[in-house]
């Protein structure tokens, strides 16, 4: 049995699984696939061995119902996401590790398909606990404040947000209270970007602090191939040089098809493939490689 047939024979049936385990999931529809294998490393070298690390699962109207991140070594499912919709619109958002919910989020939107509410949940096999309920505020269709309610409607967070003329967020603040502190833990963002004269971001660095106090910053430069696709990230050092260096290559339909990720050195030390499926019948006998 062949390594693509077996990888989307095992999809099928942890797919089955996944929806047993939960009992209130119906069968989802499974149309396309894209798959990203990462590649063998043996002494420091490429060999042809890959196995899946993800999968992006997508119903006939190409909404993406399922996300698995498998484990390289065991191949089995370590994190999943479920996405359930109305219409174009995900209402619900299961997060499970390991095969256990740990957390979902229910949505609800604005008359212009903005997300207006978030009420976010924290799960344990025991019991269900309410977190958060995060209300949106927009300015030029970018969520500039995020007030958070507890269950009883008191404030216990809000987060006030800047952005740029191209979209990039510049500044994050966030006051808390009791002890709560958004999802992420980023408690303040500081971001400052800089533009090519086609408005594409060619460098950023960016400074985080988080809930526990600590801070993180990064600096990133990037290149665009002349379809105006991105083809190169570095991540550099505070004193400018590189840290590591990413390539991306597509195909001649611009899907992306392979990562490569390079040290400092310029070794190659990770390279993944993304492979595009696409599934015409509903029984899933058939498949069809979209390079």
């Amino acid at each position: 049995m062949n390594t693509i047939y077996s990888t989307a024979l095992l999809l099928i049936l942890q797919l089955a699984t996944l929806c047993t385990i939960a009992q209130n999931r119906p069968p989802q529809n499974v149309r396309r696939v894209i798959v990203t294998s990462k590649y063998e490393f043996v002494n420091g070298k490429r060999t042809v061995n890959s196995r899946a690390i993800k999968q992006e699962i997508k119903d006939s109207l190409d909404r993406v119902h399922t996300i698995l991140y498998r484990d390289y070594e065991t191949q089995l499912i370590s994190r999943h996401i479920w996405h359930t919709f109305e219409g174009k619109q995900i209402v619900r958002t299961d997060e499970f590790a390991n095969e256990k919910l740990f957390r979902f989020s229910l949505f609800s939107y604005t008359p212009d398909s903005l997300i207006s509410r978030q009420e976010v949940f924290m799960a344990t096999p025991a019991d269900t606990n309410h977190y958060a309920t995060l209300i949106y505020k927009y300015q030029n269709r970018l969520p500039v404040k995020v007030k958070a309610l507890n269950g009883k409607g008191k404030q216990i967070y809000v987060t006030k947000s800047k952005f740029d003329a191209n979209g990039t967020e510049i500044e994050r603040k966030v006051i808390a209270k009791n002890g709560f502190s958004p999802i992420d833990s980023v408690m303040n963002l500081i971001c400052k970007p800089a533009y090519d004269s086609l408005n594409r971001k060619v460098a950023e660095s960016w400074t985080k602090t988080y809930f526990d106090g600590k801070k993180e910053t990064k600096q990133y430069r990037y290149q665009y191939n002349p379809k105006g696709l991105l083809t190169i990230i570095e991540e550099l050092s505070a004193d400018g040089s590189p840290i590591t260096r990413k390539t991306l290559e597509y195909n001649e339909k611009n899907m992306l098809k392979f990562i490569s990720l390079y040290n400092a050195e310029g070794t190659l030390i990770d390279y993944q493939a993304i492979r595009y499926e696409l599934y015409p019948t509903l029984n899933r006998h058939n498949r069809i490689i979209e390079y």
